[in-house]
């Protein structure tokens, strides 16, 4: 039987529909709401308006530090997942509040640049061995001491982590983590400088259940970083080795040999981004037409080699059964007729992307 809540004014309502009006206020609505009298205080109450609580491009610090410290205290023990993206809120603040947060589950704290390696180790610290996801995306002030937090506070629980940008993580940093949370599934470190094929083999080493490892735009990724993958990671399903130089020239990257045996033992591989890797040569792909049946998404940017003669490489991708998305980039040869080709020849396409641009004859 449904129960009722009696808001403000004396209307009762069923809960489900009270909930579902309440779900399109903000939290500083709602904590405005709670101020108005002891009604909507009690209207409130519930956890399930608190279990996600999310601000988002608040600059003011005053004003984010006051709604965090009136969540913290009223709320903070319902916080399954906190959300902060691109907020400014001051390290007092978080060194203070962030002790309530004992029940998160999932931190996120992107676009945070403010944010120091004190306010981030006290939100970890809160919720020992719960926390599943950490996401900090351009984060620049963390370092490896955010990274030992995480580690030693949650290597039982952590799932996936997305340290992406953090540019002042050190190679010694991320290996530490990861031998620690061997649970993890999912690693996202775009962008981080020290990430590099040493990085990447002992990840693979110490993740061996990994499903999608994100390091474009890193360090150097080379074969031997692929052949551990293929080694101790069979069940992954997202790749992506980007290089940071995206136009496929100068010696380093991945070979051949490496990746068809990458694409012989993970099997299960939905998403691979090669931007970049020049030396590569249209015969891979057959490899990974053939090993690698359900492949949707595939990134060839720079890879000079597979893109040189777009006939044959239409004759390739359309073996390719379970690609719907396909990105090129930076292949001057590439004329508007063997766009078209490319794309009749490939039917299941549903994205192409020439140059980070959509082209035609995406089919439905």
């Amino acid at each position: 039987m449904a129960t009722s809540t009696s808001a403000a004014g004396g209307l009762a309502l069923p809960d489900a529909v009270t909930g579902e009006l309440l779900s399109f206020l903000s939290v500083s609505e709602l904590l405005a709401l709670e101020r108005v009298d002891r009604a909507w205080q009690q209207t409130l109450a519930p956890a399930h308006f608190w279990s996600h609580v999310q601000l988002q491009h608040e600059h003011d610090s005053e004003k984010i530090d006051a709604m965090i410290q009136q969540v913290a205290g009223r709320h903070g023990a319902q916080v399954r997942k906190l959300t902060l993206v691109d907020c400014t809120a001051s390290e007092g603040t978080l060194v203070k509040a962030g002790k309530r947060f004992v029940a998160m589950t999932h931190l996120v704290v992107s676009g945070c640049q403010t944010l120091s390696d004190s306010g981030l180790s006290a939100l970890v610290q809160a919720s020992k061995h719960q926390l599943v996801e950490v996401r900090a995306v351009k984060c620049l002030q963390l370092t490896n001491a955010s990274l030992n937090t995480v580690g030693e506070c949650h290597s039982q629980s952590l799932e996936r982590i997305n340290f992406s940008y953090c540019r002042q993580i050190s190679a010694d940093g991320v290996m530490t983590l990861v031998r620690r949370c061997g649970k993890l599934r999912s690693i996202e470190m775009k962008g981080c400088p020290a990430v590099n094929s040493t990085v990447v083999a002992v990840i693979a080493e110490s993740c061996t259940a990994l499903n999608t490892l994100t390091v474009g735009g890193a360090g150097s990724v080379t074969d031997e970083a692929l052949l551990a993958l293929a080694e101790h990671c069979p069940d992954l399903t997202s790749l992506d080795i980007a290089r940071s130089n995206p136009f496929g020239v100068g010696r380093g990257g991945v070979t051949d040999n490496a990746l068809v045996h990458f694409a012989l033992r993970c099997p299960r591989l939905e998403h691979l981004v090669l931007c970049g890797h020049g030396q590569l040569s249209l015969s891979v792909l057959g490899s990974l037409a053939s090993s690698c049946p359900k492949l949707e998404t595939l990134d060839i940017g720079g890879c000079r080699e597979i893109t040189a003669n777009p006939l044959a490489l239409g004759a390739q991708l359309k073996r390719m059964r379970c690609l719907h998305q396909l990105s090129v980039a930076f292949t001057r040869g590439l004329k508007d007729e063997h766009i078209g080709f490319i794309a009749t020849q490939c039917p299941q396409l549903k994205t192409f992307r020439v140059d980070g641009a959509f082209v035609a004859a995406v089919h439905a």
